[in-house]
Parts: structure tokens; sequence; C-alpha cells
């Protein structure tokens, strides 16, 4: 597995002060329109589209506090706070790329008249296979958490990374880690920060995160398929209803660090810390490895089906360590606790 870091290191030390976000900004577009800088619709294998359709099939309204629903559809893979920044391109083993509409379900093909022209070595052309790349879009993030905005990046891209992992099993192979220039080379795009040049294109920025080998043409295991399309986390509603006299001290440690009261009435939990005083690049790298962590625990646990689980997220680094992420599960009524 690949790593690169160097360019999250200063925001992720950031991220870990106590001090509490500002107020919101207006969120950002939720999907680029590719098609304004001339991408066109064209997709790869049959089995890539039905991948990606496991992956983003918009479902029911996600529901606000007190019950009405949104404008925000849920998908299969989770995101902190529904802002979905994750969004998914395609390059094939001629270089060819492909990004994926999230909001429209359609794949469009970037690079139309330049057959092989990402930044991948020629060498790597017509051996590497194809490639998932996860960007984040981070405007509806950012606009929401501010500063505390990178772990939760790491966090979506993560979860959809070892999403993909789950579906196809043996049939993904190297993962690179980002953000880095290798990268933001095979997409071929600006830097983030350089937001001129994104916005030139009639584009919002994007942060490549993350890459994987799948195949050419690949299948999602069936079970797993109904596993991760059926997925939910239980509402705080039915965790708060769980709530007894005595929660559990692990729960009551979360609940307390996450100021989120709900995470009381847990069956179990499980959590991610690191030192507060870790280098950065340290915590970038346990980031990585506690949401990954998380992301296959969720997961399997909606294909054993006996239990819910809710990913907890927001934590200000406080004492001597810093929780990184945790994952509160809620056992089905009459299941095993």
């Amino acid at each position: 597995m690949r790593q690169a870091r160097r360019g999250i290191l200063g925001p992720l030390a950031e991220a870990m002060s106590s001090r509490a976000p500002a107020g919101p900004l207006p969120p950002g577009p939720r999907v680029n329109d590719w098609a304004a800088a001339g991408a066109i619709v064209d997709g790869p294998s049959q089995g890539v589209r039905d991948l990606l359709d496991d992956l983003w099939h918009p479902g029911p309204l996600h529901r606000a506090a007190d019950g009405t629903p949104t404008r925000i559809p849920r998908r299969p893979v989770p995101s902190a706070g529904a802002c979905y920044p994750v969004q998914t391109h395609v390059i094939d083993g001629t270089g060819a790329r492909r990004v994926f509409d999230h909001e429209r379900g359609v794949i469009l093909r970037r690079d139309a008249e330049a057959e092989g022209a990402s930044g991948w070595p020629a060498s790597e052309r017509g051996t590497a296979g194809t490639r998932l790349v996860f960007t984040v879009q981070p405007g509806r993030s950012f606009g929401r958490y501010r500063h505390r905005a990178w772990p939760l990046w790491i966090a979506d891209a993560a979860y959809a990374l070892a999403a993909v992992q789950f579906l196809l099993g043996a049939q993904t192979g190297q993962v690179e880690l980002g953000p880095s220039d290798r990268l933001r080379g095979m997409l071929g795009v600006p830097r983030a920060a350089d937001a001129e040049a994104w916005l030139a294109l009639g584009l919002a920025p994007e942060i490549p995160l993350a890459a994987v080998e799948i195949a050419d043409d690949p299948a999602s295991l069936p079970a797993r398929r109904a596993a991760l399309a059926g997925r939910r986390s239980p509402s705080i509603e039915e965790f708060s209803a769980r709530i007894g006299p005595a929660p559990r001290p692990d729960a009551e440690r979360i609940a307390r660090a996450a100021g989120q009261a709900w995470v009381r009435g847990a069956s179990a939990i499980s959590s991610w810390a690191v030192p507060v005083d870790a280098a950065p690049d340290a915590v970038a790298a346990a980031l990585w490895e506690s949401h990954l962590s998380a992301a296959r625990l969720c997961y399997e646990v909606s294909l054993s089906g006996d239990a819910g689980a809710r990913p907890v997220s927001g934590f200000p680094s406080t004492g001597d360590r810093w929780i990184l992420h945790a994952v509160a599960l809620l056992d089905t009524p009459g299941g095993p606790r």
C-alpha cells in the first residue's frame, strides 16, 4: 500500500485543536459538471458501471432531526453529516480517464481525444488494469465543519475504499493513499489549492485521496451487494431509546468525548485514538488505518445482520489522547449483546 501524507500535515495539526468550528458557510455544488469541461457520456465495462451503482445508488432521503425529509438521498457508502464529498474517477489500462456523475448516475469520458493522456508513466499503461480514484470535493464539508473537515474527508474516502474491497474481495489489487502528486497526476488535474485553475474549467476543486486497482470487468459478491444496499445506520432516536440507568463505561467515555449523548445507548463500541502529542504524519497514517478498520467493521456487521452500526466522528483533542473515530453498535431487538 503506497501512502503520501505531506500535504495534509499542517491541516491535521489544526484539526486536532479543541477550537470549535466557526459558523456554517453556504454549501458548494454537490458534484462537478464535467460535461461543461468537455467530458462526454461514455462508460467503461458493465461490471464497473454496476460497481459504481452498488456504491452510490441513491436511496430514501435523509431526514432532519425533526423527522422532515431533506433533499439528500442516502447512499450505500455513508458520509459524515450526509455531505457526500467523495467523487469517483475511473482510469483504464490505457490511461483513459472517466468520471462518475453521482447525481445523474452517468459516466463521462474526460479525454475523448487523448488516449493515454493521464499522468501515468508510459511503462504502466496497459499493465495497471482499471483503477478507481476517489477524490473529495471539499466545499460542503468545509462549509459545515471548517478546520475539522480534513479528518472527515479521509473518513469518507476510507469508507468508499473499504466498500470496494468489501464488494469485490480478491478482485481488488494495489491501494494508494494520498493526497499525493502521483494521484493528482493520474487524474491530470490542478492542485486543489489552485482554485483559479479549477474555476477556469468551470469546476470546483477536488482533492485526490485514494486509488484502488480492480478487475477490468468486476462482479460484486451477491451477498455483500445485498448487505451494502440494505445497510442503514440506526437512528439517534433508536440509540437514545436504549440508554439504561448504567451505560457501558466505554460508551459513556465516547459519548462525553464526542458530546453526543445518544452514544450511551450503544450495545458495544469500538474506538481508535492516538496520543495528542503524536507527530502529524503519525496522525495521518492512523486516520487512514482507523477509518478503514471502522468501515470494514460496519460492512461486516451489515453482512451478519445481527446488529446495526453508526459511525461517530468529530472528536476534539482533549486529555492525553485524541479519539480519531468510533463505531457504535446496536443489537437488533432480541439479538446478542
